[in-house]
């Protein structure tokens, strides 16, 4: 994932509640925003909830990064400040706290990362509409990113072949921290296939450092005609027709 605004400032306050006086709480992350607003949905019970379900899923081994980061807020470790955790932490451990610091830097630097992939806000989003009307297809691919974000643009293949377009970024009614870009794809036959195969199908591949939130709708005109989706976070998305 791209390192991006966010996952630094994300990284910042985590590094900034190791310094409270009392363990890991709602109180301390009361004052951590961009965990409150990004990963609780503006409630700091929520951002302490997902903070510690990731504890539980990557910081249950003794020496783990994760784990060392949250032992050095309080969790599990007595201590009013980081020096006397990191001397605890020396303690249970058995190493220097310098190597306790550097785990706990790591996990700190981990634990942002898997904070903001799981994070919706400044996310790329991407808007594929199919509409079918007596045998033949318009395709609509609208796109928005956040400015700071990375940009990559998409590969579009559509029966099979590749269409190249060119993507190019405006700003966007999203409002003034993204781009837009938008292409249109007109006048697509149906295929003549044998029943229950695809007469129409599209693969957007739209590789993004940070992954993209897709909504993808359709409008069929020809009665028995159906509609299917696959959305890749990773890589992108397929829709198909059918009957």
């Amino acid at each position: 994932m791209k390192d991006d605004p966010l996952r630094r400032e994300i990284e910042a306050e985590l590094r900034a509640l190791r310094t409270k006086p009392i363990p890991l709480s709602l109180e301390n992350i009361a004052t951590s925003y961009a965990l409150t607003d990004a990963i609780g949905r503006g409630s700091t019970e929520r951002a302490l909830s997902v903070m510690m379900d990731a504890l539980a899923q990557h910081g249950s081994e003794p020496a783990s990064d994760i784990g060392a980061y949250f032992e050095t807020c309080g969790i599990g470790l007595e201590g009013e400040s980081l020096n006397q955790r990191l001397e605890a932490y020396e303690r249970v451990h058995f190493v220097d706290r310098r190597t306790g610091l550097r785990r706990s830097d790591r996990g700190a630097n981990k634990l942002s990362i898997i904070l903001r992939d799981a994070a919706a806000l400044d996310r790329p989003w991407a808007k594929l509409v199919v509409t079918e009307m007596h045998g033949g297809v318009t395709m609509g691919l609208l796109l928005d990113i956040p400015k700071s974000a990375q940009w990559r643009r998409p590969h579009v293949y559509i029966n099979g072949e590749q269409v190249e377009r060119e993507f190019e970024l405006h700003d966007s009614k999203k409002g003034d921290h993204f781009l837009s870009t938008k292409e249109r794809f007109d006048d697509i036959p149906l295929r003549s296939v044998e029943p229950g195969e695809d007469e129409f199908e599209a693969h957007v591949f739209w590789i993004m450092p940070i992954w993209p939130v897709w909504g993808i709708s359709t409008s069929l005109a020809t009665p028995g005609l159906g509609s299917a989706f696959i959305t890749e976070r990773e890589s992108g998305a397929t829709a198909t027709l059918w009957r």
